[in-house]
């Protein structure tokens, strides 16, 4: 019994991170292979892409949220750590779970759609026609705030209601998709972007990593404003 009960408190930890290693695969490997399958087939659109990409999330946090409290985004679980929500050594195994779940969801897409998918960056995103980095870096960085004050009001914020919180996550997910989709590809999650675009050759990932983490710095704020600073 006794060696059961250590069984059992040594894989405790270990859940959340399968947990957010799986719900971290799904959300890419959906979102991104949407994007693949407008391009190689069409009909889906950028109204259709930033719903399927808003629906996954809301769909993977809602299984997760309640094993890993449903980050999946290292930016979201950066915020956590800087205003002391998550600890350190939980916050690193996170970002590990998430960034591996961002390459094997890229690679099962190059499996799925060929070597012809490289060249799209496979499903991975893009700055837009007249969009420099500076730009990109900057949209990416609202957007990512925007996420992280929905993300702090509902599932942090004890005045927030958890229940509607990955709903609200998907809702401005899909906007920002609808927003932003054709300047930057409105990532606002450097595991969206990291698999797929490093898989396919393209060393240019910086709007999506500087981006988002520079945005995640907004929850240092929610916490100031509104939760008094501290751990909660």
């Amino acid at each position: 019994m006794g060696s059961w009960r250590f069984l059992k408190t040594w894989l405790s930890p270990w859940r959340a991170y399968v947990a957010e290693f799986l719900g971290t695969f799904v959300f890419v490997f959906i979102s991104s292979g949407a994007v693949l399958t407008n391009i190689f087939f069409g009909e889906v659109g950028l109204l259709g892409v930033a719903l399927v990409t808003g629906l996954s999330i809301t769909t993977m946090m809602l299984a997760t949220v309640n094993i890993s409290g449903g980050h999946l985004n290292p930016a979201v679980t950066l915020a956590l750590w800087l205003s002391q929500k998550v600890r350190g050594t939980v916050a690193v195994f996170y970002m590990c779970a998430q960034i591996l779940a961002s390459f094997t969801a890229a690679g099962l897409l190059l499996f799925i759609f060929g070597t012809d998918s490289l060249q799209y960056k496979l499903g991975g995103p893009a700055l837009g026609a007249g969009i420099s980095d500076q730009t990109g870096l900057v949209i990416e960085a609202t957007l990512t705030a925007i996420l992280v004050f929905v993300v702090f009001a509902t599932l942090v914020d004890k005045r927030g209601s958890v229940s509607f919180g990955p709903l609200a996550v998907g809702l401005i997910v899909l906007i920002a998709g609808v927003f932003a989709g054709p300047l930057t590809g409105a990532v606002l999650n450097p595991a969206r972007a990291l698999g797929p675009l490093l898989i396919s050759g393209s060393s240019d990932i910086t709007v999506w990593i500087v981006g988002p983490a520079t945005g995640a710095l907004f929850g240092l704020v929610y916490d100031f404003l509104f939760l008094g600073g501290g751990r909660k």
